[in-house]
């Protein structure tokens, strides 16, 4: 008899249940980048914090005409002298306003009378009864809720909260991980026959670091059986260790055999999907997590992009995560199992399968804008699940 192979969906929740999240912690927004917020951004200061002009022009106050000071106000500095009644000032985008001014009239809707010894101004009839100051808090005030928890520190989070003076925030993640190559045959440089080049090692960082997983070393590990339960626990400084290959039930596949070494629990032994139906996944007994990835290009790539993201939210704690979906044309493939096929977006938005092609190389991705997550008994013209490439 058979073991279980759970399909897709029902590994992603056993995945998603098994593991607890990250502890939280404390640091510059700019270094949790990636992460994902455990508490959320509350404003330390309104947006503007003052009134400021929102084009170069006149500060005035009251009706016009006025009578043009021989000062400028330029960003960067205070607000210098209140304005009187009457009285102009030239302003700078992104100067403080002048107490007591009432608007800002831009250059192109002023003209000057009277002489230049006394200069005054006026509006013009073109002026459109535009306010040009951006006042005080008109985006936020103090304590407005800015970003809330469970959402990914993107470039946005980052830059929004140093507008609103925040410089700390408690966040969960980047993920950091490392990577196992296994495999006696594994060459870094071009081989000789009978060995393999490593052609998946090399991009792994990039692919991991584009999900938020900061990969903080690739490693090749021999098939000699116990070499790999030695790497699997001295990789104690990561919350996610990667090894691809092994997965299999081979002579030379020893992961099972290590994880049982190390006491780990057996989450997810194969996926009814192809390619990467024998992905692993397994709880270490300190948290860790090891996700084990088919040693076919290919096969490792799609694995990781199913459940990757799971991990990435079960561990940070993010809730923001949209699925892409979409409407393949071509679709003929019906199985028992998921498959997972390179597609490409047309100019109409609906999307194409391209070239398939072996587990054993990238080049069916080339040209690919996303895998299509096709279950058994797709209908055709229907949606399914889109999982985006990057690489």
């Amino acid at each position: 008899m058979k073991p279980y192979v759970p399909p897709l969906g029902k590994a992603r929740v056993a995945i998603a249940s098994s593991v607890t999240a990250m502890p939280p912690r404390a640091k510059n927004v700019a270094a949790a980048f990636g992460g994902v917020l455990a508490d959320p951004i509350h404003a330390l200061s309104a947006f503007p914090a003052v009134d400021l002009a929102a084009m170069d022009g006149y500060a005035v106050a009251g009706e016009g005409p006025w009578r043009v000071r021989r000062d400028v106000h330029s960003a960067g500095t205070s607000n210098g002298d209140p304005l009187g009644p009457g009285w102009a000032v030239k302003i700078a985008t992104g100067a403080h306003v002048p107490d007591g001014a009432d608007t800002v009239v831009r250059d192109e809707y002023v003209y000057y009378v009277g002489p230049s010894t006394a200069p005054f101004i006026n509006r013009t009839e073109r002026w459109p009864h535009r306010d040009d100051v951006r006042r005080k808090g008109e985006c936020w005030y103090e304590g407005a809720l800015l970003a809330p928890a469970g959402v990914r520190v993107t470039a946005a989070v980052v830059s929004t909260a140093l507008s609103a003076g925040v410089d700390e925030v408690v966040a969960r993640g980047p993920l950091r991980a490392r990577v196992l190559l296994t495999g006696d045959e594994i060459r870094a440089e071009c081989p000789s026959p009978g060995f393999t080049r490593d052609t998946i090692g090399p991009i792994l960082p990039t692919v991991l670091g584009q999900m938020d997983i900061d990969c903080v070393g690739v490693a090749t590990v021999t098939d000699r059986p116990g070499q790999l339960t030695q790497a699997l626990g001295e990789a104690t400084d990561v919350e996610l260790v990667i090894v691809v290959g092994s997965t299999g039930r081979g002579a030379a596949d020893h992961l099972r055999q290590s994880l049982a070494a190390l006491s780990a629990a057996t989450v997810v032994d194969g996926i009814a999907m192809r390619p990467g139906g024998s992905q692993l996944t397994a709880r270490l007994p300190d948290g860790r997590v090891m996700l084990g990835l088919p040693g076919n290009p290919l096969a490792a790539v799609a694995s990781l992009l199913a459940t990757g993201p799971v991990l990435v939210d079960a561990l940070t704690g993010r809730r923001d995560r949209v699925p892409l979906f979409g409407i393949i044309d071509d679709l003929t493939v019906l199985r028992e199992y998921t498959r997972l096929l390179p597609v490409a977006q047309r100019s109409n938005g609906r999307w194409t399968v391209s070239k398939p092609g072996s587990t054993a190389h990238l080049a069916g991705l080339i040209g690919a804008d996303a895998l299509a997550v096709v279950p058994p008994g797709h209908e055709f013209d229907t949606h399914v699940e889109l999982l985006a490439l990057r690489t």
